[in-house]
C-alpha cells in the first residue's frame, strides 16, 4: 500500500534547496561568471569614444615608452581636476596584459566583477549570508551600473575601491582589537579610493560623521582614525593640483546650466539607483524602520548613505557640475542604495518566497529600464553606428582618396579631446581616406536643400565613396544621401551583414 505524500514535503523540499542555494559559495561564483561572460560578448560590439580615447592616452596608449612620469605629467597638464589613481593602474595593466583597445576594457570588467564580490562579502559581514548574496544579484542587475563595464573609464573601479573601503573599515571595527594588519588595509583601501574619484570625498565624509558620532572612543577608535589621517596626508601632494583644476571643471558655462537642481538631483539618482521601479522605495521604509529599532547595521547604512548624497547635493548645488549624463559621478551611491535595501528585506512576511518575487521583479525592472532608458543618453557610443567595425571590414579596400561618409545620431566623430584627437582621427588616421560622418543632431537643424549642398559640395574631388549607415535609422537622411550619390556615381559594391550596418561603394565613373 502506496503511503500518502504529506502535502508539505515538497515545500520542505524547495526551501531545503532554497537554503541550500544562499549558503553555497557556488552561488556568488555563477553569477560572477554569468556577468563576465555577459561583458565579454559586449567587448567589441562599440567603438571607443572621447573620454575612453582620454584615459587611454594619459595612461600611454599612444606614448608606450613613457613611465609612470608620463602619466603624471599628462594629468598636471592637461586634466588636473582628475586624479591620478586609475590612469596609474591602467598603465600598468597595459603594460603587463596587453595595450589593445580590448585588453584594456577588461580592466572595467574586472573591477566590476571584483566589485561584486565586494558587495557580497560586505552585505555577508555586515548583514548575513543571504544578503550578501542578495545584494551581489540586485548590483549585478542594476540596469545604470552595468553601462560601465565596457567604457575605459574609472567608475567600476570607483565603485570596487569603496566597497572594499567598506568592507575593512566594518571589519576592523567589529574586531576585538585593530590588529596591523587591519590597520594597514584600511589605510590602504582609503588612499585606493580618495585617488579614483574626486568625489570619493562624499563616501570618506560619510564614514567620518559615522565614526566621529556612531562609534564608542576607544583605543580602537583612535587606531583606526589615525589610518584615516595617514591617508589624508598621502593625499596631500596631489590636493595643490586638484584645487588648480577646479577652476576648469566647474567653469564652462553650457554645463552650469544643464546642472541638475538638488530636487532633480536626488530623484535621478534615487531613480537610477532603484532600476527606475519605485516599489523598491518601500524597502527604504523597512529599513528606517530597523534603524529605529536601534538596529546597527541599519543605523550605519543609513547614515552613510543619506550624508554622502547631502554632500553630492550641497556640492552641485554650490559648483553646478552633474547634469543628467554625469550622475555616473554618483555611481557609489547605487551600492549603498542596494546594502539598505537588502537590510529592509528582513521585515518582509513570508521572506523565502517573497523576496524570490523581489528579486525577479528587480531583474524585470532591470530589463525594462534598459530598453526604456538606454545606456546611449550616458555613453553616446552605445546608440551609433560601431565605426570600428566599419574600419576593420573597409581597411583592406580602401583607397588613397576615398571618402567616407553616413550619418549617425550617437556618436560625435570629430569631439576632440584635451589629449588626443577625435574618434575619426583614432580609427582612421592610418588610412589615406576622408571621413564625413554627420552627426542627426546637427542635420536636424537645416532643410533638405541645405543638406543636399552641403552633400554635394563633400562628394566633389571624390572618385570613390564609401555610405555608411543603419539600417532602421531615419529615412529622411538616406533619401537625401542617395539622391546626391545618383546624381553623379554609379553603386558598385554593398554589404549589409554587419550588425544592422548597411556598407555601399560608389564610383564616379564606371564600376569596372
Amino acid at each position: 500500500m502506496k503511503s500518502k505524500r504529506h502535502p508539505e514535503q515538497p515545500l520542505r523540499r524547495l526551501t531545503g534547496r532554497y537554503d541550500r542555494l544562499l549558503n553555497s559559495w557556488l552561488t556568488v561564483a555563477a553569477i560572477l561568471f554569468v556577468v563576465f561572460g555577459f561583458a565579454v560578448c559586449l567587448l567589441d560590439d562599440y567603438p571607443i569614444y572621447v573620454d575612453g580615447l582620454f584615459s587611454m592616452a594619459t595612461a600611454g596608449y599612444f606614448d608606450q615608452a613613457a613611465g609612470i612620469d608620463g602619466v603624471l605629467d599628462r594629468l598636471m597638464g592637461k586634466s588636473q581636476q582628475h586624479v591620478p589613481g586609475y590612469f596609474l593602474v591602467l598603465h600598468a595593466w597595459g603594460k603587463l596584459v596587453n595595450w589593445s583597445p580590448l585588453a584594456l576594457k577588461l580592466l572595467s570588467v574586472f573591477f566590476g566583477i571584483t566589485s561584486l564580490a565586494l558587495i557580497y562579502r560586505l552585505g555577508w559581514s555586515l548583514i548575513g549570508r543571504e544578503a550578501g548574496i542578495f545584494a551581489t544579484v540586485m548590483l549585478a542587475s542594476l540596469a545604470y551600473y552595468n553601462i560601465w563595464y565596457l567604457p575605459i573609464r574609472m567608475y567600476t573601479m570607483f565603485v570596487a575601491a569603496a566597497l572594499l573601503l567598506l568592507w575593512l573599515y566594518f571589519r576592523a571595527l567589529h574586531s576585538r582589537q585593530a590588529t596591523r594588519v587591519e590597520l594597514v588595509s584600511l589605510c590602504f583601501a582609503c588612499v585606493l579610493f580618495v585617488y579614483t574619484h574626486i568625489f570619493s570625498l562624499a563616501m570618506l565624509c560619510a564614514i567620518g560623521v559615522y565614526h566621529v558620532f556612531f562609534v564608542a572612543k576607544t583605543r580602537k577608535w583612535f587606531l583606526m582614525s589615525g589610518a584615516f589621517l595617514v591617508a589624508a596626508l598621502a593625499f596631500l601632494p596631489w590636493l595643490r593640483i586638484l584645487i588648480q583644476g577646479t577652476a576648469y571643471a566647474t567653469g564652462r558655462a553650457e554645463q552650469a546650466i544643464n546642472a541638475l537642481n538638488s530636487l532633480d538631483l536626488l530623484w535621478a539618482i534615487t531613480s537610477l539607483g532603484i532600476n527606475a521601479s519605485h516599489l523598491f522605495l518601500l524597502t527604504f521604509a523597512l529599513a528606517a524602520a530597523r534603524a529605529m529599532k536601534r538596529d546597527r547595521p541599519a543605523i550605519a547604512l543609513w547614515v552613510i548613505l543619506l550624508v554622502t548624497m547631502a554632500f553630492y547635493v550641497i556640492v552641485n548645488y554650490e559648483l553646478r557640475v552633474i547634469d543628467f549624463p554625469r550622475t555616473r559621478y554618483a555611481v557609489i551611491v547605487f551600492p549603498l542604495m542596494i546594502l539598505v535595501m537588502v537590510k529592509g528585506f528582513e521585515a518582509v512576511p513570508r521572506r523565502k518566497l517573497a523576496l524570490l518575487g523581489i528579486l525577479v521583479f528587480w531583474l524585470a525592472s532591470g530589463l525594462l529600464f534598459q530598453r526604456r532608458v538606454g545606456a546611449g543618453q550616458f555613453v553616446r557610443s552605445y546608440n551609433t553606428l560601431p565605426i570600428h567595425l566599419v574600419e576593420r571590414h573597409l581597411r583592406d579596400t580602401f583607397l588613397e582618396g576615398d571618402l567616407l561618409t553616413g550619418w549617425s545620431d550617437g556618436l560625435n566623430l570629430y569631439f576632440e579631446s584635451v589629449v588626443y584627437g577625435g574618434v575619426a582621427d583614432f580609427y582612421f588616421a592610418k588610412h589615406s581616406v576622408d571621413v564625413a560622418i554627420e552627426h542627426t543632431y546637427e542635420l536636424g537643424k537645416s532643410d533638405d536643400d541645405s543638406i543636399g549642398t552641403m552633400l554635394r559640395g563633400k562628394l566633389n574631388g571624390h572618385e570613390r565613396v564609401w555610405l555608411v549607415y543603419e539600417l532602421d535609422k531615419s529615412e529622411r537622411y538616406e533619401t537625401l544621401w542617395q539622391d546626391a550619390l545618383h546624381s553623379q556615381f554609379e553603386r558598385c559594391r554593398t554589404d549589409d551583414d554587419i550588425q544592422n550596418i548597411s556598407i555601399a561603394l560608389y564610383h564616379r565613373s564606371s564600376c569596372d
